[in-house]
């Protein structure tokens, strides 16, 4: 085996089981892309000798194809500073979609390099600040992350009675990722002085990466999936799509048309202030996580070092940063971040910056304040205008505001958003004309929504409200042991209920009506009794 190669068979065989070894306990991924479905038990030898070539010219060699680009959109509920209030916003965001055999490919290559990244970061003492894309967590969640940043605050407060919180947001962070930087980095890891041959082209794969837009291509060709739906038409490739009679029935007959008519574009280099940067990553992929976490190593080992020098906490999640500090320390550590941050052609999101001072309030009860909302207004905090300055520190899907932890506001509404919307759409299906009886099914509605189904929003929320709790792999876990989150999730079936009914009345009532006046102009029709 090549010496610089990061294939070994037990690696191999770790990644496999990760996977599954049989088709019960593997998830085929159908996204759609240019290649067929690829079946891993069945077909994991073709990658297997891929990546074990003795050369490293099987992945130096490979075509990787183009990635596959969709919009996500996501409404959520954002506390406006400008506004003084939450309000609904949608978050846009671009996720790629390798191709079904290169996502294994960058799978694996993520599994092996994850384990030489977090070798680095134990031998260099800074593996306590990086809690995002790691496998050795032990099976830590989002839950252990906030509870250990809110217990840090708590801790804080008991030796110095009060402190402060920094909350980073770093701007567009995958689109802005150098890539001599980030191949500086790899290269650092793996204690290399240039990417072996294999990883190189994996590197190319993902900084000079091809794509196209899945809107584009369907809006060119006029495909409208829906239609296809319908027609029981099967496809299983995007080329699929792609009459035969416009480029030909072969792959490269319809790939070269897609060049032809320019759907497949290249990132870039772009210009800033004149000058050439080559930059940005596609979000989305296998490796990008783990590249994302790679490319601040250096950032994280002195922002470490200097958490150890001034005695306060530094924790980073992919792209959220936060400092929990002495509140005369803020300032000078806030520049510091910034000002090293753009080291890395890095920029912080100053609109999502959040400054928050813990101290006791006019009742001696320690609260979370705005601390820019105090400086803006010059104000010293009183019992008259205290509550206006109220402001809880939001932190992976939690809130804390000094004595309690809820479930962010945010985080319930599109729960309860998807729940009401997944209940209009089984209602509709249920009293549709193609349905034989007209009875609401709630099974399913209650399987995701409800704690009596498991790995849902209300499960996730019921095992964070306690103080321990069993994970998926029946680990002993902490959790917040919240009451004010039980308070917030407890009337979650009854709403639920509520709903059901009311969306079951209405459209009830609409077939009694519809059902009448067809009865009324004497069509035939076979009657179904409606059940509520």
């Amino acid at each position: 085996m090549h010496k610089d190669s990061l294939y070994t068979d037990e690696i191999w065989n770790r990644f496999s089981e990760k996977f599954g070894s049989s088709a019960e306990d593997f998830e085929l991924k159908t996204y759609p892309q240019f290649d067929p479905y690829f079946n891993f038990p069945e077909n994991k030898i073709v990658l297997q000798q891929l990546l074990k070539d003795e050369k490293l010219l099987g992945v130096a060699q490979h075509p990787f194809l183009p990635f596959v680009k969709i919009l996500t959109k996501t409404p959520r509920y954002r506390w406006q500073e400008d506004d003084g209030e939450y309000m609904l916003e949608t978050k846009i965001r671009p996720i790629a979609f390798a191709s079904h055999f290169d996502t294994y490919i960058y799978a694996y290559y993520s599994f092996a390099l994850t384990l030489k990244y977090q070798e680095y970061i134990r031998k260099h003492e800074f593996q306590d600040c990086v809690l995002a894309y790691r496998s050795d967590l032990d099976g830590k969640c989002n839950i252990q992350f906030a509870k250990e940043v809110f217990d840090a605050i708590k801790n804080k407060i008991k030796n110095k009675k009060s402190c402060s919180v920094i909350a980073l947001d770093i701007t567009g962070y995958f689109d802005n990722i150098d890539h001599g930087k980030l191949k500086e980095k790899w290269c650092k890891i793996l204690n290399l002085p240039e990417l072996p041959v294999d990883q190189y082209k994996v590197f190319r794969s993902l900084t000079n990466y091809a794509y196209v837009n899945k809107d584009s291509i369907l809006r060119h060709f006029n495909i409208d999936l829906k239609q296809l739906k319908k027609e029981d038409i099967r496809w299983q490739t995007l080329l699929d799509l792609i009459p035969d009679e416009i480029a030909g029935p072969t792959f490269k007959q319809k790939f070269k048309l897609l060049k032809e008519r320019k759907l497949i574009m290249t990132n870039m280099p772009k210009k800033h202030k004149g000058i050439l940067q080559h930059k940005g990553i596609p979000q989305g992929s296998a490796m990008s996580a783990l590249l994302s976490n790679i490319y601040l190593i250096d950032f994280d080992k002195w922002l470490w070092d200097l958490s150890q020098k001034l005695d306060f906490t530094y924790k980073r999640y992919c792209d959220d940063l936060i400092v929990i500090c002495d509140t005369d320390l803020v300032d000078e550590i806030n520049r510091k971040i910034l000002a090293e941050i753009s080291n890395y052609k890095l920029t912080i999101q100053e609109k999502k910056t959040e400054l928050i001072e813990f101290l006791p309030n006019s009742k001696g009860k320690i609260r979370a304040f705005n601390r820019r909302e105090i400086i803006k207004y010059g104000s010293k905090i009183n019992a008259s205008n205290e509550q206006k300055f109220y402001k809880n520190l939001q932190y992976l899907g939690f809130e804390f505001n000094g004595q309690n932890v809820y479930i962010r506001p945010g985080s319930l509404s599109r729960y309860f958003r998807k729940m009401k919307g997944r209940i209009i759409k089984t209602v509709m299906m249920s009293y549709s004309d193609k349905s034989g009886f007209n009875k609401i099914k709630r099974r399913q509605i209650y399987f995701r929504y409800s704690h009596f189904g498991t790995r849902n929003f209300i499960t996730y929320a019921k095992n964070a409200a306690k103080e321990f709790y069993k994970n998926g792999e029946g680990l002993l876990r902490s959790g917040m042991n919240s009451s004010s989150i039980k308070r917030q999730i407890a009337s979650h079936v009854d709403i639920i209920e509520k709903e059901i009914r009311s969306k079951s009345n209405q459209r009830f009532d609409h077939k009694e009506y519809v059902r009448k006046k067809k009865k009324e102009v004497g069509k035939r029709q076979k009657y179904i009794p409606l059940k509520k």
